[in-house]
């Protein structure tokens, strides 16, 4: 398959965000015996998990960067390194360790190390580590391959993790946990004393990696941050499937630049200034209320009119095909009996800069579809997924039950791969805290499955707010970027205007949760000109804890750029978009 540029943002290892505290204590400055000597310890792993290789080394400060020990491991999690093998780094600041460990998360299908959230990790004072998810050595994946039909790479399976149980385990939760376990002991190690407290920071696969952390292993981690979690993963890969195929059924289908841009103008027209946000605003605050629909700017052979057709550089109407498309990415996608196999997108998200749509369309196949050929093998198509591939209808459940129940070891694909419990009893038990975010106009993973995540939590605990909160980040695309507020401790571009201060730093104010017992009720967005801080805040505004919206307060007619001129308003659970049973959070 092959794949164009990913945009700037969206398709990353993000890792940028990551924020401490006040430090604790200090370690002594290492010697290079301390960090050496690291690789003859002996790790202790779940099960029949074996250490394939470890080796650590000094690394001197320099480019921002603290001295610190490196230490990489080669894990196999069941003892066999043909089937698993799973990359591990972990990084110590030699000095200045604020006495906290912390975990983080990848992109897609990981396959590589993410430096950044290790290198953030460390200038922040925590012992940090990483893996690859078990998809890199041997399986050669990246952020957006992990198999095809034709296979891309010398010695890249065509099939991607096809039959092999211990690696997409490894890559559903196994790698994760295995990492935290050696995170931990190395660390101890390092320091001769055991971290105060573990973090686990991730976004997009990282949130899933953070929700499985949570519902499996409860006590791996006090406090978790989980941006934008992939969990319901094999019905999001399927349903990518359903955003290629609104815009390839019909060759005027296809949502142009132009289109994009002309659709996202009515969208703001009719609901821009109307949900608390301004008028003036390239994006919703409350993008669920707005019932904008595509035939609005259907052309309907008026003098003058330009369709948006395919080579059209400017337009003035979208066709009948691309209405249908636009209607149907903010609909969801849907099983050829009309039930939501995943949400939609909020309006909003169809801002040309976005990119997701543009990219798929010059895709010869669905984007992320990789994880597909890992339940079905080289040989699977795309299309195997509709009856017609002529009409944007829905996926067959037949196809979605046979991926779902694809068996993997003693378990499922779906069993595996999906963090879809919406019980977490015995992470409350743990006394441990949990904070959710996502962007409102994120174009990858709908916003919506993470506030059906939250509110299936919600209808089996009342009590929710003392170990979980969500905030939505108006305007903020895939775990960053957009034109809305991006920057508040996220995995997303920048780090805020205060690193670390808990007020605008998400993960500063998860670590008060946790060790002061002061929930967050409301953290600082900031957008900088232009996405880049050395060019001073454009705007700032409340992230409020939901159900709450930001709005702007009439009667202090303040600063619009300040977030002191608005106030957080009790607001309805979103319920515009759900799972339907059978699908989605249980």
């Amino acid at each position: 398959m092959k794949t164009s540029k990913p945009v700037q943002g969206f398709y990353r290892n993000a890792a940028i965000g990551l924020a401490g505290a006040a430090v604790l204590f200090h370690a002594a400055p290492a010697t290079a015996t301390q960090c050496t000597d690291l690789a003859n310890i002996s790790l202790t792993l779940d099960g029949v998990a074996q250490t394939v290789s470890l080796t650590a080394q000094d690394v001197a400060a320099g480019n921002g960067l603290p001295a610190y020990c490196d230490v990489s491991a080669d894990i196999s999690s069941n003892g066999n390194a043909n089937q698993s093998q799973i990359a591990i780094e972990v990084w110590l600041p030699e000095t200045g360790w604020n006495g906290r460990f912390l975990g983080t998360g990848n992109g897609g299908f990981a396959g590589a190390i993410s430096t950044a959230s290790l290198e953030l990790g460390i200038s922040q004072g925590y012992a940090t580590a990483n893996t690859d998810l078990g998809t890199g050595i041997l399986f050669k994946c990246n952020t957006l391959f992990c198999g095809s039909a034709e296979g891309v790479g010398e010695g890249v399976p065509l099939g991607g993790l096809y039959e092999d149980a211990a690696a997409i385990t490894d890559f559903g939760y196994g790698a994760t946990h295995l990492m935290t376990l050696a995170g931990r002991q190395l660390t101890q190690a390092y320091y001769t004393k055991a971290a105060k407290h573990s973090y686990f920071d991730g976004c997009s696969t990282g949130g899933q990696q953070a929700l499985m952390e949570a519902q499996r292993y409860p006590a791996d981690y006090n406090g978790i941050l989980a941006g934008s979690p992939a969990y319901d993963r094999t019905h999001l890969h399927i349903s990518s499937a359903a955003v290629y195929e609104i815009t390839h059924f019909a060759p005027d289908a296809l949502l142009t630049a132009p289109a994009l841009t002309l659709l996202h103008q009515g969208v703001l027209a009719q609901c821009a200034g109307k949900d608390g946000g301004l008028a003036t605003d390239d994006f919703l605050t409350q993008p669920s209320i707005c019932k904008f629909n595509a035939t609005a700017l259907q052309c309907n052979g008026t003098p003058n009119e330009v369709p948006c057709t395919p080579n059209a550089q400017t337009c003035t109407c979208v066709t009948p095909d691309q209405a249908v498309a636009a209607n149907a990415d903010w609909t969801g996608a849907l099983d050829n009996d009309g039930n939501t196999l995943y949400p939609g997108y909020e309006r909003g998200t169809e801002e040309p800069a976005a990119g997701v749509l543009l990219e798929s369309e010059s895709l010869s196949e669905p984007l992320f579809d990789s994880l597909e050929y890992w339940a079905f093998g080289p040989n699977w198509t795309w299309q195997s997924l509709f009856a017609n591939t002529n009409t944007p209808q829905g996926e067959l459940i037949p196809q979605i039950e046979a991926a779902d129940n694809t068996a993997v070891g003693a378990s499922t694909f779906a069993g595996v791969l999906n963090a879809n419990s919406a019980d977490l009893s015995n992470f409350n038990t743990q006394g441990d805290k949990l904070l959710m975010y996502a962007g409102y106009a994120d174009p990858l993973i709908p916003s919506a499955s993470t506030i059906d995540y939250y509110n299936a939590v919600a209808a089996q605990d009342g009590n929710l707010g003392s170990y979980l909160r969500l905030f939505l980040a108006p305007g903020m695309w895939h775990c960053g970027s957009g034109p809305g507020v991006n920057a508040f401790g996220n995995l997303g571009d920048s780090l805020p205007p205060v690193p670390g201060d808990p007020r605008d730093d998400v993960l500063a104010a998860l670590v008060k949760w946790v060790e002061k017992g002061v929930a967050p009720t409301k953290v600082i967005g900031t957008k900088y000109v232009d996405d880049n801080p050395s060019q001073g805040i454009a705007f700032q505004r409340p992230l409020c804890l939901y159900p709450a919206n930001a709005r702007y307060d009439t009667k202090k007619n303040g600063d619009p750029t300040l977030a002191t001129s608005y106030v957080c308003k009790a607001g309805s659970p979103v319920t515009n978009q759900e799972f339907s049973p059978g699908y989605g959070p249980n």
